[in-house]
């Protein structure tokens, strides 16, 4: 019988052999999409890109781009976002413009501005609310939507406006206000605003860098012809610096980490927050930025969904979510010396203070106990620091020199 050393000095053995059947063992390529094979003819022509930009081609790519693909929210869908969940959180977030627009004066000319909009939900669920304030409402002229996908622009007016839609840029008139497609604030008349970007941020695309001996060096996205892998593509690390990690990685604290790190930094986030913060300077208005991430630097967060299932980055683009978290602290950067910001606190912090409880009594009260167990279920996931309520957070901008908004 074998004694107990002699069988752990056995398996501590560093060598190995290779079975020749393994040696010739290859892994069939996944499907291409039509995506794959513009990316690889691109990569093919010009060398590697950045993950940045296979994430803005994958998202955006005005033919073959996931958010062009329509509707993917909800259960049928690839993921399901906190207005899909419960009414009762775009009803809060209504009473909470409400509120700054009373503390800001009630100025008689006011809109709203959604970055992002989705099917609608949100924005259908805070006018609703806003609706039970008259002066409010009588106040409220013009909504704008700034949206890049023509299939989500026809989803959007269907659930706003009513009936049919081309998805044109273009304007509507329904219940009051009036409604506009945009594809970015810089087209949007300047007048008191409240701007909300719910789950925008996330979607934008991320440069990222690796700590070498030699410095900082961008991760690229590369063709992958082995046969060790199913994906056509592949992350590689840049033998040389790149302009992006030239520029982004310049600022003194970069300085501090460790050969190894990764950073994720997103320009594009930059330039939006820096946009929403000259508009409420120049114009007045309160903004909320609502997403999942932290307040400072992170590593490698992004990541693709499916189904509601996480998948691989390189798999099948244009036919993923890609996403990554969202760091507010280069938000509130962008926004420095031109608004106040606040947060980012936890979604359930906002959502309670707020008065979530006191909506769910009065929807329990007014709907058949039938639907309590459904009510009281989403109130929990939106609000439960296992589930959402911890995971999102909430941050907003406001005017300099104004006051601490509620519940910040």
């Amino acid at each position: 019988m074998l004694k107990l050393c002699q069988v752990r000095s056995f398996l501590l053995r560093p060598s190995y052999q290779i079975c020749p059947a393994v040696r010739s063992y290859s892994i069939k390529k996944e499907q291409n999409t039509p995506l794959t094979l513009a990316l690889r003819d691109k990569i093919k022509r010009s060398g590697t890109i950045s993950v940045a930009e296979y994430m803005n081609e994958a998202l955006t790519d005005s033919l073959h781009g996931y958010y062009t693909k329509g509707d993917m929210f909800g259960v049928e869908g690839d993921f399901t976002t906190s207005p899909e969940v419960s009414q009762m959180f775009g009803e809060l977030i209504g009473i909470w413009f409400v509120n700054q627009w009373q503390n800001s004066g009630k100025p008689a000319n006011i809109q709203i501005i959604e970055y992002g909009p989705g099917r609608g939900t949100l924005l259908d669920d805070m006018l609703r609310a806003m609706a039970s304030f008259k002066d409010f409402f009588g106040s409220l002229k013009n909504v704008h939507l700034i949206e890049v996908s023509p299939a989500l622009r026809k989803l959007q007016h269907e659930k706003l406006c009513g009936g049919k839609s081309s998805g044109a840029s273009s304007s509507f008139e329904f219940a009051g206000p009036k409604f506009h497609w945009h594809d970015s604030i810089r087209n949007i008349p300047g007048v008191w605003s409240m701007i909300i970007a719910h789950e925008f941020f996330d979607a934008l695309p991320v440069h990222q860098f690796k700590k070498t001996k030699d410095g900082w060096r961008e991760i690229m996205v590369d063709i992958d012809e082995s046969d060790q892998s199913t994906y056509h593509f592949q992350l590689v690390t840049s033998s040389t610096s790149t302009t992006a990690s030239n520029v982004y990685t310049s600022a003194p604290e970069y300085e501090r980490m460790s050969v190894g790190d990764t950073i994720e930094i997103s320009p594009l986030s930059w330039n939006n927050a820096n946009e929403i913060a000259k508009y409420i300077h120049d114009y007045g208005g309160s903004a909320l930025i609502i997403d999942y991430g932290k307040d400072h630097l992170q590593g490698d967060t992004l990541r693709a969904v499916k189904k509601h299932r996480f998948t691989s980055i390189l798999t099948t683009p244009g036919e993923v979510d890609l996403t990554a978290d969202v760091d507010f602290a280069y938000l509130k950067s962008a926004a420095a010396g031109l608004v106040n910001t606040h947060g980012p606190i936890r979604q359930r912090d906002f959502l309670e203070k707020f008065g979530i409880q006191l909506r769910l009594s009065m929807l329990l009260k007014n709907t058949p106990k039938s639907n309590h167990r459904i009510l009281i279920s989403e109130y929990e996931r939106l609000t439960s620091p296992l589930l959402m309520g911890s995971v999102y957070k909430f941050m907003c901008m406001v005017p300099l020199r104004s006051q601490l908004p509620f519940p910040f």
